[in-house]
């Protein structure tokens, strides 16, 4: 009996359409797909040793009567390792010339690609080479003689056939598979590209913020930065210093309302395109053309066909197309903004997007201090973090801060000082806390307060999960009595969708919130309600017990998720057990010695990943660009 390693179709976020006809035809896509699989699954199993790579709910496990070994892409997708990172970065540095050989690359001083490595390695570390570390497992234990791919079109499948050709095995396609997801997954990926490109050259513009003394710049490359960005920039405005806020214009309709709260506030606050005049940038497009052409026919002839690079080809053809103009106008827009204000220091809060690379590069040529604030708890599995732009990383705990010095970053360059984003909620006594959220939200006073915390659908966590998440919860309230529950949702989840995913579930009266602060809901419950996921860490850092709902059978704590559940911090119980979850919160209300423990046992457990901020945090930064500023001027080394 010879073995065979069947490679499924991955399963990602595009089930979330926004159109319900979209949503409904994708399902039934689905579900044919589902039916082939086990079709070809099960007539394979009568005569091979069958292990199926499949997304979790891929297929019917009953339908498939042990046909075959089942491996999951979510599970396998937290064994990567260090090795497919810097094979990510090498594939991104293949699309370039050596730096000199074409001088249109570099712009005052700033080499373009340098504003595309991180943003570039991050996608395709996520689209390509994590698939290809776990086929290359998957290979290296299974030993196949046979490689079958359902329809050949996904990356993951693509390159199960690369690396299957390069050992010689047999690979072969199922017939009645169904391309149609892949092939939407590309062109979605596409018009992004495209879509990134058109933003900043037809957004409307404002005009320019006045310069101020002594301002320090603030980066913010995605809405939800602002949650670190405000507590940052408040701090510094009582202390003599002009925050001024520049945001990206990736997603203008959403970053709208944060920069009219920074307004009220009385902080200056702009995207940062609003300093580069639109005649301009399409001028700077155009210029670019001829540069984009050479680098093209560059990439055609040195792509090797059959190797990896083949099936990264598309990627690079579209940062070339669409990216590199894109890199270029943020670059461009920075640095009119940097010679306007000429600020004391810059603050981003990631080193991966462009607009934040932009500033970050721009202002290091300028001999300008630039710290990045990572308000990660951990380091992602995709471990793609170099933080080359900063002269300072300032982490929320001790945990990272280990990590990156594990990882190669000098100890003098790392800080950690707390979690911002808390400190506000953290300086108000928690009745007071509890009335004001309680009354925030029109809920009754007299009644315990529940936080579900709303998970995103990806390869790490489907719609069919995310449904049975809610619908646990649902099921299991009225087993509780009068309770008050608020859904914080996601930012990045598409609330009009769940409005109306929660009256499909059956829970027409959830309360959801997008946009309130997630520190002070979790300083006011009772008890939150999660998948496991790093706002646990935050909700325990906060003293608020959480009871953690998984996925029977699956792990997904270790390497790259917090270990909290298997470390005895929350309560478990499976997806699907209402009448357990029910009990375990009935608990945490009812008994304020068992609830006590819970939080004690958390408290300690958080206290590793993030402590914190202790009120003087505007001080501290402070005292960060001062000593960057004295070792500039003392001829330091960036």
């Amino acid at each position: 009996m010879s073995r065979v390693l069947v490679v499924a179709e991955p399963a990602r976020a595009f089930g979330e359409f926004r159109r319900p006809w979209v949503r409904a035809l994708y399902r039934a896509s689905r579900r044919l797909e589902q039916r082939a699989l086990e079709t070809v699954v099960t007539r394979l199993g009568a005569e091979h040793e069958v292990t199926l790579l499949v997304s979790r709910g891929g297929v019917d496990e009953a339908r498939l009567g042990g046909a075959a070994a089942l491996r999951f892409h979510d599970e396998e997708s937290y064994q990567g390792d260090a090795r497919l990172s810097r094979l990510s970065h090498d594939l991104v540095a293949a699309w370039w010339p050596p730096r000199g050989e074409e001088p249109g690359l570099d712009v005052g001083g700033v080499w373009l690609p340098d504003l595309l490595s991180m943003t570039k390695a991050v996608l395709l570390y996520l689209e390509v080479v994590e698939y290809a570390g776990m086929l290359e497992r998957l290979l290296d234990e299974v030993k196949p003689e046979r490689v079958v791919l359902m329809s050949g079109a996904s990356i993951a499948e693509r390159v199960a056939c690369v690396l299957a050709a390069e050992r010689g095995l047999e690979v072969g396609r199922a017939r009645r598979a169904l391309p149609t997801f892949a092939r939407t997954a590309r062109l979605l990926r596409r018009r992004e590209e495209r879509r990134a490109l058109r933003v900043p050259l037809a957004q409307p513009r404002r005009h320019p913020l006045p310069a101020a003394s002594r301002t320090i710049v603030f980066g913010v490359a995605h809405p939800r930065h602002f949650q670190l960005v405000e507590p940052l920039a408040q701090a510094l405005a009582g202390r003599g210093v002009t925050p001024v806020v520049l945001a990206a214009a990736n997603d203008p309709g959403a970053v709208e309302a944060p920069l009219r709260r920074l307004a009220g506030l009385g902080m200056a606050g702009a995207f940062i395109v609003d300093h580069l005049p639109p005649a301009d940038a399409r001028r700077l497009v155009r210029e670019l053309r001829p540069l984009q052409r050479r680098l093209l026919a560059r990439l055609s002839d040195t792509t090797a066909p059959g190797t990896l690079g083949a099936v990264v080809a598309p990627y690079a053809r579209d940062t070339l197309t669409w990216t590199l103009a894109t890199a270029r106008l943020y670059l461009e827009a920075a640095d009119r903004a940097l010679d306007a204000y000429r600020p004391a220091a810059v603050v981003i809060t990631s080193d991966r997007r462009i607009s934040d690379r932009a500033l970050a590069l721009a202002a290091r040529v300028r001999g300008i201090p630039v710290i990045v604030f990572w308000a990660g708890a951990i380091l992602g599995r995709d471990r793609l973090n170099r933080f080359d732009v900063g002269d300072r990383i300032l982490v929320i705990g001790e945990q990272v801060r280990t990590q990156l010095i594990e990882q190669g970053v000098e100890a003098r360059r790392l800080a950690a000082v707390g979690d911002p984003r808390s400190n506000a909620a953290r300086l108000v006594p928690a009745e007071r806390l509890r009335a004001e959220v309680l009354s925030d939200f029109g809920l009754a006073p007299d009644r315990p307060l529940l936080v579900l915390v709303s998970k995103y659908v990806s390869v790490f966590f489907s719609g069919d999960e995310k449904a049975a998440l809610y619908r646990t919860v649902r099921d299991a309230l009225p087993r509780l009595g009068p309770v008050n529950v608020v859904v914080k949702v996601h930012p990045n989840e598409d609330l009009g969708l769940l409005r109306a995913q929660v009256i499909d579930w059956g829970w027409p009266d959830a309360v959801l919130t997008q946009d309130y602060d997630i520190h002070r809901l979790f300083g006011a419950a009772t008890a939150a309600i999660m998948v496991t996921s790093m706002a646990g860490i935050e909700a325990m850092a906060m003293g608020c017990p959480v009871v953690a709902v998984q996925t029977p059978g699956k792990d997904v704590e270790g390497l790259n998720m917090l270990p909290y559940a298997r470390a005895g911090a929350v309560e478990r119980i499976e997806m699907g057990d209402a009448a357990g979850l029910a009990t375990a919160l009935r608990r945490l209300i009812d008994d304020p010695a068992e609830r006590a423990a819970l939080v004690e046992r958390g408290r300690t457990f958080s206290e590793r990943y993030v402590h914190p901020v202790d009120g003087a945090l505007g001080d501290r930064l402070l005292a960060v660009v001062d000593e960057i500023r004295a070792e500039l001027a003392a001829g330091g080394t960036r």
